[in-house]
Parts: C-alpha cells; structure tokens; sequence
C-alpha cells in the first residue's frame, strides 16, 4: 500500500511525545520496506486473470470433521464465535440474551464441559465452572473454525485435547508477507443497533526474512437496550431489556519464527478486559427481576508452540501455557446479610505439553503426547476451599494405512490430583480411555468415504461442583461420555463447482452425570451424580457453490441435525424417558449467498424445533433469518469494504433460555480498510 502522509507542523506539535514516537516508527517501517523493494528489479507482465472456483477444507477423515473458514464466515450474520458455531450440525448453544448473555455450546447432547476449545494451538479452560463462554472470543481477525467429533487428525495433537469428547479449534489470521509487502494491515469500524460499536485493527509486519508478527486490538460497546414482547396467557407487555451492556477490550500479540521448512515457533500474549451486565430472567409484571448483576472479567495469557519436522519418518511438538484470570460477580439485591453478593474469583493456570509422532514404515504411524496442567483458584468466600488440580493426561495412538482403509486405535490415561487448603478433597483419580476408529472407500469410488469410531471419555467435576462453598460435593465422581458414530462423506468438484455432503448417525451414553438438587429447602442445593442420558441422532450437512456465469457464483451451506437426549436417571421421576432440558429434537441452519461483481448478497436462517426448560415445560421452536449485502472497492493498493446487515429479519420473538428474550429485529453496518 502506498501511504501518502500530510502534517500541519503547528497541529503535530500538540500531540503527545508518545504518539510521536509510534508514527515516526510507522513511517521509519514503511520507508525500510520501500528501500528493500527498491533493491530488487522489477518486471512489468501483462495481467493475467485465472478464473477457478476454491474448494473448501474437504480431507476424508475417520470423525466428522466440519469447517468455516474466513471466507464462508464473511456471508453469515455472525457477530460473535458463537453466532458461527451455531451453523455447525449437532450443536446446541445455550444463549442467555442479547450481546451481555453468556454463550455455551454443547455437542451431541454432551454438555458444555465435555467440549474443548482451542486458541491457535492450545486449549482455553475454566477449571472453576467447566464452560467456555464463547461470547469472548472475537470473529474479527478468525481464519478457520472446525469441530472435530471424537478425535481431531493432526498426529501432534495434545493429549489433553484428545481427552475430550468433541473440539472446536479456532485458528487467527497469519501474516503472508514477502520482501515487496513488508507491512500488511487492516482496520474496520462496526456499528448498529442498541449502541453497538466495535472498532478493529490488525497489522501483519516482517520483521525479517524468517521472523514475522501480528498485532490485533478491538474494542466492543453496547448499551444492550432492546425492545421485546412477553406473553402470559391473553396479557401481552411490551418492554426494553436492561442491563446487557458491555464494555470490552481485548489485545493480542503474535509471532512466529519460521526458519526453515520443517521449524515454526509461535508464540501470542493475549490481554482482555471487560464488564457488561449480565441480563436476568424477565418476570411477567416484574420486568426488573434480578438485575443489578455485574460481570467484570480480566484474562491474561501467553502461550507458544515449537513443531519441528525431523525427517520424513519423524516429527514433534512443544507446547506451553501460562493464564491468569480474574472475574468479580456482583449482585447488590441478593437477599443476604451482608446486603448482596461481591465474588471476586482468581485462577492461575499453567500447562507444559509435547507430542512425538513417527512413521514406521508405509502403513504404520505411531504418535505419543502427554499433557501435565496444574490449576488454582482463590475466593475471597468465608471457608473457601482454595483447591488446587494437578491434571497428567498421556495418549497413544497407532495408525494404520492400507490402500483406502485407514484405522487407528488410541488410548488415553488421565491422573488427576487435587489439594485444598480448607475441607476435604477429591479423591485421586486414574482412569483408561480407548478409542478406535476406522475409515474406507469401499466402492473404489474417489472421494466417497464410510466411516466409525467408538471412543470413551471423562471429565473431571469442576472446582465449583466439588468446592462451592455449602454447595460442592467432594465426593463426586467423574462423568463418563461413551460415545459411537457411524457416517459418510462424499465430494466432488468439477469446472462449474463443487458439492460436498456428510451424514452421521450416533449414539452417546452420559453415566455419572453430575445434576444440582434441592437439599433441606429451595434455597440450598448440593451437587449428587444422579445422571443417567441416552441420546441418539442423526447429523446432515450439506456445502455447494456453483459458477453461474464466468464471474457470478452461488454457494450453499446447510445443517439439520435431529436428537433425541433421554434422561435415564430415575424412573420414578417426571422427567423419566422424556428430552433433557434446552436440547431440541430437531434443528437447522442454511446459508445462501451470490457473489457478483458489483455486489455480494447472503440469506441465512437458523431453525430450533420445540426444547424444555429446567421444569420440564415446552418451550415454542423458533427460526430467525438475516440478510446481509456487501461490495469490496479497489481504491489503487487499498481495498475498501462495505457491508450492510438486517438481523431477525422477520421480527421473530423467542426466547434460547426461558425468560431470557432474543432481540428482534435489528442492523448492522461495516467498514473497513485493507492495505
């Protein structure tokens, strides 16, 4: 990009010495890498335009794997990561309202704390709750996304991520720089309705020829005042949400060193800190109910990971991880003496990891890994336990490659040990977990592939659910996730698109599930292994893109997803044999777009059948659509983007959680620069 810079001397005196300095570093940059281009020669050639439709990430795999890159991402009405996971087949977000709300995600019925979340190589985590709240997590600078059920295909894949039932990776945007383009960047400016604001700004820099960086900072606004309906029989109020304001900033750092072909180091220090108000339950005539609550979280974390390829038989990788984080819970109208709540809680976390994977021979492939994560957390609650976690896990895996059938059998231990300052602990525990999978094209037809696998998991019960004070239970044992698949996979592509679909059948089986019951009176509740879940479904996903005329395209993505979750728990009860809470029976997405030359437009829906809530009432489906419209300009080397968005198209009123309304209809409006 060329910069052309023009300042006033009598206004530049007035800024801050400090500003100075970052805009004389920007320009020295600039000039270094125009004197490098200047050393070498240049040749004009003719232009040469190449016409070809690109295909998606569609490796044949032995699990179900599903993606969105950053291309596909751009065509949603995506806000956050969870609006993306959402279009994922088999997943159910639980969604507590608004911008503020927390967002979970549970896969096939599992629950949240079986799904793991990586960030660029290496596992986010909660030891205190065992959720990931994706409503952290940026889609601004997000190359790819991928959920991986039952195990991911990279042979250095940490143990600890395989020691989960599903995984959903997040991978950000690397710098792809030369010695002509030493400096690449972008800059982007959102806003919509309910006071949103969201500013961006990532920059790719070469420092040298083997050394690069990126840097992301965003900040996020908004007042979260909202119009919505509530209905109670023939009385309908119409009212504005309260309290789901949010107030966000986050940074990152990233670099990688990549001095040859078979060695990359990156490492990133990731900064975030934020509050918004956490939007309570709406009442009928008591629209005011429990608000006043306050979130504030501050997450801080550096991370590297060092892969190095030794040769064509053998290859490793290095991992490590250091987090702190902080979060205060405030709600001044808890009826307590003290006269409210003020949880102020404190986690350190520290994780070493390493893999080894090596080829024996044309058909056999052996990987090792081994995880070692110590946790803590302190509370500022009178006789808190301030538990400690020392976690090991160590898998196996053996691979085997014949012609078109692939298998793999793995094994995994998990140790884990905890300490307390006050009370009593957990028991230690060990436990072997097996997974086998097998993968085939059986009709010799390319691209046409069967699949199974059986793999069995754990987790470990979370700080809160064995050490809350008057509420934990240390006596708890580990659930146990069974999980079986059976599914296939074909693609194909040619000159006028291409056509990807995948179905899978499964079968999960909870035991030990960990469910709250009241103990003595409503008021106090205890942690007891009750949980019994049967579940059963069926995952469809469909992708196509299509060359409608040389320069205009049609893509096509779709997901149905149909889940019966049984609670096996107690037959005596109510809810015996009968759909476990918020997991509908049935639920969809779809995505249309068409991309033309003088503008881009997408059509997306998202469709939920009838859930229960926690009472075992029926709560209506819903189906909410958008539309967005976008157009990319070329300004000489700068690329101007501006993209227009109509959310809940159809002004749907419904709620994901029961007396937590969605917003209705609304916009959003981007645009941004790249240089």
């Amino acid at each position: 990009m060329s910069f052309y810079l023009h300042f006033d001397r009598s206004k530049l005196s007035v800024l801050h010495h400090s500003t100075r300095k970052i805009m004389l570093f920007v320009c020295l940059s600039l000039g270094i890498c125009s004197l490098k281009a200047q050393k070498d020669s240049v040749h004009v050639m003719k232009e040469v335009t190449v016409t070809a439709i690109p295909l998606p990430h569609l490796a044949n795999t032995s699990v179900p794997v599903q993606t969105f890159n950053a291309a596909n991402i751009a065509g949603m009405d995506a806000l956050q990561l969870s609006d993306v996971v959402k279009h994922f087949a088999g997943v159910t977000v639980k969604d507590y309202g608004g911008i503020g709300g927390l967002k979970t995600v549970s896969i096939r019925g599992l629950g949240p704390t079986h799904t793991a979340v990586s960030y660029d190589g290496q596992l986010m985590s909660d030891a205190q709750n065992g959720e990931i709240d994706l409503g952290k997590l940026s889609l601004s600078h997000v190359q790819e996304i991928s959920l991986a059920n039952g195990d991911d295909e990279d042979v250095l894949e940490s143990a600890r991520a395989f020691a989960a039932a599903g995984l959903l990776s997040v991978v950000t945007k690397r710098p792809h720089l030369d010695s002509l383009h030493c400096i690449k960047g972008e800059a982007a400016f959102q806003t919509g309705s309910f006071g949103w604001e969201h500013p961006t700004f990532w920059m790719g820099n070469r420092l040298s020829r083997h050394l690069s960086s990126t840097l992301f900072l965003e900040s996020q606004y908004a007042n979260g005042r909202y119009p919505f309906t509530i209905h109670n029989g023939d009385s309908i109020q119409h009212l504005q949400r309260t309290n789901d304001d949010v107030h966000l900033y986050h940074g990152e750092a990233n670099l990688f060193y990549i001095p040859d072909s078979c060695h990359r180091l990156t490492a990133k220090i990731f900064a975030s800190n934020g509050v918004r108000g956490l939007p309570g339950a709406v009442i009928f005539y008591n629209p005011y109910a429990a608000q006043g609550q306050r979130l504030y979280d501050q997450d801080y974390f550096v991370q590297a990971r060092f892969v190095s390829i030794l040769s064509t038989q053998s290859s490793y990788a290095l991992g490590a991880k250091a987090e702190n984080s902080y979060s205060r819970y405030v709600d001044p109208y808890f009826l307590n003496a003290a006269g409210g709540l003020d949880n102020r809680f404190r986690q350190q976390e520290y994780d070493l990891s390493g893999a080894y994977a090596r080829t024996w021979s044309r058909l056999l492939n052996l990987s090792l890994a081994s995880d070692f994560v110590y946790n803590h957390l302190n509370a500022n609650l009178a006789q808190f336990a301030q538990p400690s976690r020392f976690s090991s896990y160590t898998s196996v895996k053996e691979r085997l490659h014949l012609n078109s059938f692939h298998a793999e059998a793995a094994l995994l231990s998990t140790y884990i040990a905890d300490r307390v300052a006050l009370g009593s602990e957990s028991p230690h525990h060990f436990r072997l977990s097996p997974m086998l999978s097998v993968s085939a094209e059986p009709f010799q037809i390319a691209h046409w592939q069967w699949r199974a696998f059986y793999k069995e998991t754990f987790r470990m019960p979370t700080f809160n659910e064995l050490y809350y004070t008057g509420i934990g239970n240390t006596r708890l044992k580990p659930e146990v996730a069974q999980q079986l698949n059976v599914g296939t996979s074909y693609w194909t592509s040619g000159q006028a698109g291409y056509l990807s679909v995948s179905l899978d059948g499964y079968y999960n089986r909870v035991l030990n599930k960990i469910v709250a019951v009241p103990s003595g009176n409503l008021f106090i509740w205890s942690m007891l292994n009750l949980g019994l879940v049967s579940i059963h479904g069926m995952d469809l996903s469909c992708r196509s893109e299509i060359r409608l005329t040389g320069t205009i395209h049609a893509t096509f993505e779709g997901s149905y997803s149909y889940q019966s979750a049984l609670d096996k728990t107690n037959a005596e009860t109510s809810t015996y044999n009968e759909q476990i809470a918020y997991t509908p029976r049935q639920s969809g997405s779809g995505t249309i777009g068409i991309e033309m030359p003088w503008v881009n437009v997408s059509y997306n829906i998202l469709c939920s059948g009838m859930r229960y809530d926690l009472s075992h009432s029926p709560l209506a489906g819903y189906s909410e659509s958008s539309m967005a419209v976008w157009r990319s300009f070329q300004l000489h080397r700068v690329a101007l983007k501006v993209k227009g968005e109509i959310l809940n198209l159809l002004n749907e009123q419904y709620a994901v959680v029961k007396n937590y309304p969605m917003p209705g209809r609304s916009w959003r409006a981007t645009i941004g620069i790249t240089f």
